[in-house]
């Protein structure tokens, strides 16, 4: 075997190692094709050195058609490995992979069948040495062009990568340029006639080739570690990134960026404040960890961002641009106000319930008290002559203590414990009795219309009633004679959406509930007053004691039923409260006794 032969079946079996070495990294873009070119690259040198070692004509054309598969196939799988490793798109396309075959195939059909046409080999012969000396047709020239094409497409493809990758990825490049280089520079002295006749230095050249992929593989970590282009990285990213010349215009812009924009056609060189206006404003002379929060809104859409500026300065020091970063915080924003809303929540809910507790206490105490001072004043009016007049001082008594026990049973409303029965309680009708009676009492200088349907509960009808004095009560004070208040029964659906919207909710689960709601046209209350009317003895009236709504949370609370607030100033206050409605009487089964007759109709009444 000659020296040359063996080099060459050396370098087919430094393609297969380098095949084998990668076939790991099958994941990784390119190796596919990579795996594929060395396996060609060994062909190639294996079928060289094949046709090397046999003597006869015959014998050596039937091994050039062979090594044609594998010389046709090295350029087309070089330039598919450059642009997969490169990430060129428009590669990718099944239709371009298949154009990139038509030539290597139509070369080996014209190896086989050149005996016919001579279009490849117009002549081979033997020179004394027994080497084959083979003519070029024209083919030969078609098929050499575009393989050199796209060798040197490849290589630029790899060139044009190298500028945008990071400096310790850059030795991989170079390695893999220098391996295609070089078996270029020798199929070129081979077809310029710069060899020995016969003499095809292109195989030799892979060992070279294999070498740097050894290396490249070993020291550059190839197929292990792959670069990618910064161009691709902001591209990417999630936040927009702007970068602007000193006179604010646009140099560039990521798609995120050009989709805050709305993406323009045509943005480069404009200010970039024609394409977002909120950066109009923006400063740019700021240092790097500055940074502000700004509020945009596009066709409705309310987004807020964090913006931060970094100035790009050359080697000397001077501004070359600035990069402006915007992050879209309002989600981050959104979580936020919704944890401080319900930490305030929670917050609230825990300072009711320990006032919950001490009203509870208080109440029992006082209670214990009073039904001291109600029996002693009884007996002391047993023992005091009619005509006495220390009766008018024991009824003061007995009235102070009616007094003080009617602020008992706000205080034990409040802490949310029920007293009296629970019953099956129509709220139409009790709520239109208790509209009569105040329209004739507290509303007497106001207009107070009702209107509203049958809507039966299980609850206690006097804690109900309560509600319904109180919120009325408020509305009558606070509007003047020209003032209208609307009480308003009906029968709605919450789900747990609108139950978390509410202020007075906790125990209430998505279900049909009887709703009471009081409008008036008053003055209303800012969100500061909204905030604090649920308080025990906090008032707006001179003469308030400030238990009135505290008590109607806490049966609202005490039934497991919903409480709703709306006002601002000039435009009056609504109150809505839900209360779950009575499961329904079964078929046949005698109607339970309630504590109002239910209407037959739900007319508007007016004073």
């Amino acid at each position: 075997m000659s020296v040359l032969a063996f080099a060459l079946f050396a370098t087919s079996a430094l393609a297969a190692f380098v095949a084998w070495r990668i076939r790991r990294a099958a994941t990784v873009p390119g190796s596919g094709a990579f795996y594929c070119l060395m396996l060609a690259v060994g062909a190639w040198c294996a079928t060289s050195g094949f046709h090397g070692v046999v003597d006869s004509l015959d014998a050596k054309l039937l091994w050039a058609k062979i090594q044609y598969g594998a010389i046709a196939s090295v350029p087309p799988l070089w330039f598919l490995f450059a642009a997969e490793y490169g990430d060129v798109t428009w590669a990718a396309q099944y239709r371009a992979k298949a154009a990139l075959w038509i030539v290597p195939v139509l070369t080996m059909l014209a190896a086989w069948t050149n005996s016919w046409h001579g279009a490849l080999w117009p002549s081979v012969t033997l020179d004394a040495a027994g080497v084959a000396v083979y003519g070029h047709g024209w083919w030969f020239w078609v098929a050499a062009a575009y393989n050199y094409v796209l060798v040197l497409v490849g290589a630029a493809l790899f060139i044009r990568a190298l500028r945008n990758t990071p400096p310790p990825f850059r030795s991989q490049w170079m390695a893999l340029i220098a391996a295609a280089l070089v078996p270029l520079a020798g199929n070129a002295a081979y077809i310029s006639g710069l060899t020995v006749p016969g003499l095809d230095p292109t195989p030799i050249a892979f060992t070279v080739s294999g070498l740097l992929f050894i290396r490249a593989l070993h020291r550059d970590r190839l197929f292990e570690l792959i670069p990618v282009a910064r161009d691709t990285v902001i591209e990417g990213l999630s936040d927009a990134v702007i970068v602007l010349d000193a006179s604010r215009r646009v140099l560039d812009m990521n798609a995120a960026a050009r989709a805050i924009a709305g993406h323009p056609a045509h943005w480069a060189g404009k200010p970039v404040g024609s394409l977002i206006p909120v950066l109009r404003d923006v400063s740019l002379d700021v240092v790097s960890d500055w940074s502000t929060t700004l509020t945009y809104e596009r066709r409705g859409d309310v987004r807020f961002f964090d913006v931060r500026v970094i100035r790009v300065r050359t080697r000397r020091g001077r501004a070359a641009a600035s990069v402006m970063v915007l992050r879209d915080i309002s989600e981050q924003l959104k979580a936020e106000a919704e944890r401080a809303a319900l930490a305030a929540r929670v917050q609230e809910q825990q300072k009711r319930e320990s006032l919950s507790v001490l009203a509870g206490g208080l109440a029992h105490d006082f209670n214990n008290l009073l039904t001291g001072i109600v029996g002693n004043a009884d007996l002391l009016s047993l023992h005091i002559p009619p005509s006495s007049d220390m009766g008018h001082s024991v009824g003061a008594i007995l009235l102070g203590a009616q007094r003080a026990a009617d602020l008992v049973d706000k205080m034990l409303a409040y802490a949310g414990e029920r007293h009296g029965s629970i019953e099956r309680v129509d709220l139409h009708a009790l709520v239109g009795d208790m509209v009569d009676l105040m329209r004739a009492s507290a509303a007497r200088h106001c207009t107070l219309d009702y209107e509203g349907q049958s809507a039966v509960l299980e609850a206690d009808a006097t804690q109900i009633r309560q509600v319904v004095m109180n919120l009325i009560i408020n509305a009558a004070d606070v509007v003047n004679e020209r003032g209208r208040i609307v009480v308003k029964v009906g029968i709605e659906h919450l789900n747990g959406q609108q139950l978390g919207a509410v202020e007075c909710a906790d125990d209430a689960v998505p279900a049909d509930y009887g709703f009471v709601e009081v409008e008036d046209n008053g003055p209303g209350m800012d969100s500061a007053t909204i905030a604090r009317i649920f308080q025990p003895f906090f008032t707006t009236k001179p003469t308030g004691h400030g238990l009135g709504l505290a008590a109607v949370q806490g049966i609202v609370h005490g039934h497991r039923g919903a409480l709703r607030v709306r006002s601002a100033v000039g435009t009056g206050s609504t109150f809505r409260v839900w209360f779950p409605l009575a499961p329904a009487i079964p078929e046949g089964a005698p109607p339970p006794p309630q504590s109002a007759q239910s209407r037959t109709s739900a007319p508007l009444r007016t004073r």
